[in-house]
């Protein structure tokens, strides 16, 4: 006898709805997971990219040096005939100016010439183009990335007073922010105007010392940096030439505060500190060592906010916090002299950035460097 096997059709049976969400509940903690280390990766990247646009601009600047044997001035006076024959100057044109053809943009400064127009009935041009170069900007900047114009990177011109640190596109931002009486004798760095605001004769003592504090300044300050005085100094090593700055101007800017970086000072009547009569504290300030030590009161807070240090203020209005900043988490993006590229910790010792915004402090006393610092 034959045995008849009969197969029976299974049904296939679906998930009960307490597995479907034990399921999605597995999905929603692997995305919650995943989803900060994608975050994390993102802002690396664009930390990274910024990192190599900085590097970029600071190449240039070391290949503008080597051809013309000095670092381009913190602004400059440039000679313009655009294309219907009209001939000017544009006063005060920012550093980025003189390094674009280091960068491949020769062509985008001969047009910024050609369109450049006449401001008023003098011998004043403007340039009228703008133009977004991605190698000025970083990433983490949303008000300068991809936006005409925009800048993210400033150049190093030392210690400034505090009475005019942080006045963005005023006049006296325009004229001398380096401007500073170093040993009390109502003569300045620089002939023009004061912080006070009245006439001043030049002092060369002064004027060696701020240009020592710093690496970039206006040419009629009668100094012009250089890679070859960063190595006889401080050290091309150890003097910082780019920083990251979130208040920074428009590339081809010609304001001070909006092109370059710095640390604010409470002079008073010259570096030295002054009392709640307005006389300078005796013994706090040597005239033949004066960057031997930072001295405590300087960057007393209650005396002055650190505003001027990194990553302060960082919702400031353009052009009034020219210091160290950025949206990375933790510190800024710079450049030294040597051309290496570091991220500085916004947690850094007063002195040591302090030491580093110096590019001559060797030869004013200024103490030693510890390289295990920063």
């Amino acid at each position: 006898m034959k045995r008849v096997i009969q197969s029976r059709s299974q049904k296939r049976r679906g998930f009960t709805l307490i597995e479907l969400l034990v399921v999605i509940s597995i999905i929603a903690v692997l995305a919650s997971l995943i989803a900060p280390a994608v975050q994390s990766a993102r802002r690396a990247a664009r930390k990274l990219e910024c990192l190599n646009s900085i590097r970029n601009v600071g190449l240039a600047m070391q290949n503008f040096a080597s051809q013309s044997g000095v670092l381009p001035t913190l602004t400059s006076d440039l000679s313009v005939t655009n294309a219907a024959g009209v001939s000017g100057k544009v006063y005060g044109a920012g550093w980025p100016i003189a390094l674009l053809p280091a960068l491949d943009s020769a062509a985008l400064l001969k047009n910024l010439k050609q369109n450049a127009v006449q401001q008023g009935t003098g011998d004043s041009m403007i340039f009228t183009d703008e133009v977004a170069l991605k190698v000025f900007t970083c990433p983490d900047d949303t008000d300068s990335h991809q936006r005409p114009g925009g800048l993210s990177f400033v150049v190093n011109s030392g210690f400034m007073p505090d009475t005019i640190w942080d006045s963005g596109e005023t006049a006296s931002a325009y004229m001398q922010p380096w401007v500073i009486d170093w040993n009390g004798d109502g003569r300045y760095s620089l002939e023009g105007i004061t912080p006070l605001g009245s006439p001043n004769t030049f002092d060369a003592i002064d004027a060696g010392i701020e240009t020592a504090t710093g690496v970039f300044f206006r040419p009629n300050l009668t100094y012009t940096g250089s890679l070859d005085s960063l190595s006889v100094g401080d050290g091309s090593s150890t003097t910082i030439l780019l920083s990251e700055n979130l208040q920074a101007g428009l590339w081809y800017a010609s304001r001070d505060s909006l092109v370059s970086f710095g640390s604010a000072h409470n002079l008073g009547f010259g570096i030295r500190i002054p009392t709640a009569s307005g006389r300078p504290v005796a013994g706090l300030f040597t005239p033949a060592k004066p960057l031997q030590t930072i001295r405590a009161g300087v960057t007393d807070t209650t005396l002055l906010p650190d505003q001027w240090a990194v990553n302060r203020n960082l919702g400031a209005p353009v052009g009034t916090a020219p210091r160290p900043s950025s949206n990375h988490a933790g510190g800024v993006n710079t450049v030294f002299g040597d051309g290496s590229a570091k991220f500085i910790n916004e947690q850094i010792d007063k002195e040591v950035y302090f030491k580093l915004l110096t590019s001559n402090g060797v030869n004013y006393f200024e103490q030693t460097l510890n390289q295990s610092n920063y």
